[in-house]
């Protein structure tokens, strides 16, 4: 009989996609991932079912809270087109300064999953290609 979960899975769920997210995914060992979520490898093992189905779920998680941020400030009616526009380079930009790792910004996950990963991860590609589209 499986033991019943002691930890947050979304908070662990968190912690990886911050390790992804700094690291990529070909350079964040499953040490990493324990390291960053303080899970055991089994905990993560049983929990996500493998380093690549973890990735997918952090980057999926990264995309929806980006683009619900991000639509959100766009569809703000009470706000001028002009503001709206402010408002979202204002977060983007921010947002940069905010994700940050030895003095220098991590960039977008988006975008470095793009870069390591589009056309050699079939589903990280569709992925990427759906949220493009948003």
């Amino acid at each position: 009989m499986a033991r019943p979960r002691t930890f947050d899975e979304e908070r662990a769920l968190d912690a990886a996609m911050r390790a992804f997210w700094a690291n990529g995914y070909e350079a964040t060992s499953t040490q990493d991932l324990c390291e960053a979520t303080g899970l055991g490898r089994s905990s993560i093992y049983n929990t996500f079912s493998s380093k690549h189905d973890l990735f997918r779920r952090a980057l999926a998680r990264y995309m929806d809270s980006m683009n619900t941020a991000q639509i959100a400030i766009l569809e703000d009616v009470e706000r001028s087109a002009t503001d709206r526009l402010r408002a979202l380079f204002a977060r983007v930009i921010d947002g940069e300064f905010e994700q940050r790792r030895d003095g220098h910004s991590i960039g977008c996950l988006t975008v470095n999953t793009t870069v390591e990963l589009a056309g050699r991860d079939p589903e990280a590609t569709g992925m990427l290609e759906r949220d493009l589209a948003l």
